[in-house]
């Protein structure tokens, strides 16, 4: 199950692990670079940290937009 809202993809649940989003530099964020912790739904213990380059760049403009990633 995916929880968002309009704009945005805030996290998704799979059984009984839920993946977030995290915002926080401490935790590796940085532009270019998107930052997930997934959690076990019913102890609340964080299983992992995972960080993943962000497929989302912005032009000289200030504007967002998607990058295709083609494999070779």
């Amino acid at each position: 199950m995916e929880l968002r809202c309009q704009k945005k993809l805030h996290g998704k649940i799979d059984g009984n692990v839920i993946e977030l989003g995290c915002q926080s530099r401490f935790c590796g964020k940085r532009p270019g670079l998107v930052v997930l912790h997934r959690f076990n739904v019913q102890t609340g213990e964080l299983i992992d940290t995972r960080r993943f380059a962000d497929p989302v760049k912005e032009n000289g403009n200030g504007a967002r937009s998607s990058v295709s990633i083609r494999h070779s």
